[in-house]
């Protein structure tokens, strides 16, 4: 009963925050400027009804700050100009500095990145922002995207909506108060935009007003998908970024592995992030370009933003399933988040093939799926059209790959014909990369280690969330390796009703019964300048540890997938998150027929595919994949590589993206 108290008090009182008053005023509506507004500015959101002096009763509208992606100051008219992108060119430049610059005369570097030429200017009409007609006007715009149902049809997207207004006061004398009143409506409603929970006292008018996150390097794929990115990003990114107040500079990338090469030579601290208008390539090569630096511990701390310009564009996909973000229009819909997002945690994926280690924040893939990814690559300039008409061309022409799956499960692995009573399961397994230091970031800067040491702690834990797993809901710095044991009085013997499974005491028991978890955790400590702990992965030439699953045989498709969308018609991992902690192994083998597999793809689009009885799915940690032939494809975030003999291991909240949780 107090519990529940004081659940509904804290629910009270934060609805008291959200609906506190923090401004109040009166405007006209501009341009109309027929009658005077109040405004009333809360938490929750910019209300405003006409003042009468009449007993009419006026209804009140209210902009959601939910919905705001920015606030401007209304400014002089005429045509709207902003900057489009940069062209590339192999010079120095005081823009893009190199990391290993110390030369503090920027204009005397070498190395070669690029040059900041005259930007192409993208001209607007001034009623699409909306202009004031002289220097003595004084308001602001609002610009939001609400959700508006779409029409002919049920679902919902969100559209533009442009609201202005107007200092009520007309007296000359009056113009430096009025610009006063005007600075500190728009400084409020856009550090709301950002953090509806910040501080009242950041909202002071004597406060200094600076934009709350730094310059975004873009990097824009013209090639990429049916070709269109730059297109995209002139004609419906660029306004949302100026509404925003989102300072920028664009680069167009003009070769493979451009960005690869950016991202290692820049100092990447001079920028606040990095955004991707282009498919999932570029994002793999930005990746994979700061994670061959040097300082590559603190530099994938350095947020990563996408925006859809590609054929798949799954990365784009899953950050908007995350936030609960339609996936069409994806363009705006994405620009919406990058407009209100946070920071957030990423999982990576470290791959281990002969003589190279990759990291993916997507897929690998072979078989069938591979095929179709790597196949259709010749009608790109269909766009994720390519996917479908590959999937038919495959399916009429299918082929099984024979190889050797092992993984290391996270929960004791029972395959598909042994499925029948849910049990609860009694050893999970996690892994973290840990820092020396007690802050939040995931890694620690300061430790000197010149390779990782792993260290084991062992704690006892009896919360059992939904899903079966044992302390399920942890941060992703939390884990580690579990066993569990029940007994009737907490004693530690095992009940009449548990079942050994293996030789290293994993005990399937009953859902009703509860349990005694004992966790073992493991973690590796890393730094800069020392190569990505792997503690989990033997020797690529060595057989895998006793504790891991050895499958073998014939397959049609072996997916390991670590977000929820391979595109935007393929949910993948309908149960994956951003920083879970694990990687989703999926597996078709052979026998399957080719009208089952063709239902069994036409299921990915609302994620069907996980009940089908041809898909084995299970959480892993690390994997092996082992082809016995050399023909086919493996493709790591929709990049081919030769089939060969390859290894990953999950990275738990390794890089950072921009994101809405």
């Amino acid at each position: 009963m107090t519990l529940a108290w004081s659940h509904d008090f804290l629910g009270f009182k934060m609805a008291a925050l959200m609906d506190q008053v923090l401004l109040e005023g009166e405007f006209m509506l501009f341009p109309k400027k027929k009658g005077i507004y109040k405004l009333t500015l809360t938490r929750r959101g910019l209300y405003y009804s006409p003042v009468s002096n009449s007993n009419t009763v006026y209804e009140e509208k209210c902009i959601l700050i939910s919905d705001i992606v920015g606030c401007r100051c209304l400014e002089k008219g005429g045509n709207v100009t902003l900057q489009g992108a940069i062209l590339p060119s192999s010079i120095s430049s005081p823009s893009l500095p190199t990391s290993n610059s110390t030369d503090s005369n920027p204009k005397t570097k070498d190395a070669k990145v690029y040059l900041q030429k005259e930007p192409e200017l993208l001209t607007f009409p001034s009623n699409y922002f909306l202009r004031a007609p002289d220097s003595d006007t004084y308001g602001f715009v609002v610009y939001a995207y609400p959700f508006k149902k779409k029409l002919f049809s049920s679902k919902t997207s969100r559209s533009r909506l442009v609201v202005a207004f107007e200092m009520a006061h007309s007296s000359v004398d009056l113009l430096e108060e009025k610009k006063k009143e005007t600075l500190k409506w728009q400084k409020a409603i856009s550090l709301l935009a950002r953090d509806p929970h910040i501080a009242k006292e950041a909202l002071d008018t004597s406060s200094s007003v600076q934009t709350p996150q730094g310059k975004l390097l873009v990097l824009i794929n013209p090639h990429s998908g049916p070709g269109k990115a730059y297109t995209i990003f002139k004609s419906e990114i660029v306004p949302m970024l100026y509404e925003a107040n989102i300072p920028y500079t664009a680069v167009i990338t003009d070769h493979a592995g451009h960005a690869s090469e950016l991202m290692k030579e820049i100092c990447l601290s001079d920028w606040y992030g990095v955004v991707i208008v282009s498919g999932d390539g570029l994002i793999f090569e930005t990746i994979n370009g700061i994670m061959q630096r040097d300082d590559w511990a603190s530099s994938i701390n350095v947020p990563i933003g996408c925006l859809p310009g590609g054929s798949g564009n799954a990365l784009c996909c899953s950050i908007n399933y995350a936030a609960g973000e339609p996936l069409d229009p994806m363009v705006l819909h994405s620009t919406f988040i990058l407009a209100k997002h946070h920071v957030v945690p990423m999982d990576l994926v470290i791959v281990q093939i002969p003589n190279r280690s990759i990291f993916s924040f997507l897929s690998v893939t072979w078989g069938i799926m591979a095929d179709i990814d790597y196949e259709s690559e010749r009608y790109r300039n269909l766009g994720e059209a390519r996917f479908t008409l590959g999937a038919i061309k495959r399916i009429v022409s299918l082929r099984t790959y024979r190889g050797r799956i092992s993984f290391l499960p996270v929960a004791e692995y029972t395959p598909n014909e042994m499925m029948k009573p849910k049990k609860v399961l009694t050893k999970v397994r996690r892994f973290s990369l840990r820092s020396r230091s007690n802050s939040k970031n995931t890694l620690d800067n300061g430790d000197s280690e010149s390779s990782p040491r792993l260290t084991t702690k062992r704690s006892f834990n009896t919360e059992i969330s939904e899903n079966g797993l044992a302390d399920g809901n942890q941060p992703c710095g939390e884990v580690g390796l579990v066993g569990t044991r029940k007994t009737e009085d907490g004693s530690g013997d095992m009940t009449p009703n548990a079942q050994r499974v293996d030789s290293d005491n994993m005990i399937i028991l009953s859902e009703t019964q509860e349990l005694r978890v004992e966790k073992e955790t493991y973690s590796g400590k890393k730094s800069d300048f020392s190569p990505v702990p792997t503690p989990l992965l033997p020797p690529l030439n060595q057989d895998v540890p006793d504790n891991w699953v050895q499958l073998e045989g014939g397959f049609v498709l072996i997916a390991a997938v670590y977000q929820t969308h391979l595109g935007s018609d393929m949910l993948a991992a309908p149960e994956a998150h951003l920083c879970d902690g694990h990687i989703n192994l999926m597996m078709v083998r052979e026998g399957i027929s080719r009208n089952a597999l063709l239902n069994l793809f036409l299921s990915f689009g609302q994620g069907g595919h996980v009940h089908s009885p041809y898909v084995e799915s299970v959480k892993v940690l690390a994997f092996r994949l082992e082809p016995e032939t050399k023909t086919g494809n493996i493709m790591i975030d929709g990049e081919r590589f030769e089939p060969c003999s390859l290894q990953a291991q999950i990275l738990p909240g390794l890089a950072r993206v921009m994101a809405i949780k």
